[in-house]
């Protein structure tokens, strides 16, 4: 459960950085579709919440079959996969023009990965989940 709410946390904070703040969307106040979705803090909060449940079930599932050593990995690789969730979904969602054919790396790609701050986020996500779950793992 920690770490299904860390990543949910750090996702939901990404993606308010990356379509809030730098590709201004929360400065818009929708995504510019047809039909048009409201953008807000809390609507950006929201349309990463695959990554919890995808988190939370990959952790559960890991580490019930995993040895007790490896159960750290279990959970970092459960963290990698609900951090994947969740930018393909926003990445999708907020594909303004022309990009629904795309496969889910180039819309990661063209819409939710940054050079720096990409990386950063990982190792952030992966050490947080470290020592977030040390004294349970103790």
């Amino acid at each position: 459960m920690i770490t299904a709410l860390w990543c949910w946390l750090l996702c939901a904070g990404y993606v308010i950085w990356k379509f809030g703040w730098t590709d201004g969307y929360l400065a818009l106040g929708e995504i510019p579709f047809n039909t048009s979705y409201p953008v807000t803090y809390a609507t950006l909060f929201i349309y990463t919440f695959g990554a919890f449940g995808i988190t939370f079930a990959a952790a559960f599932a890991l580490t019930l079959v995993s040895p007790y050593r490896l159960r750290i990995a279990a959970l970092c690789i459960a963290w990698l996969m609900g951090s994947a969730v969740a930018a393909v979904d926003t990445s999708f969602l907020f594909l303004d023009h022309g990009g629904g054919t795309w496969l889910p790396h180039e819309a990661v790609r063209a819409k939710f990965y940054h050079p720096i701050v990409t990386p950063f986020w990982v190792v952030v996500g992966l050490t947080g989940t470290a020592s977030l779950t040390r004294f349970l793992r103790t």
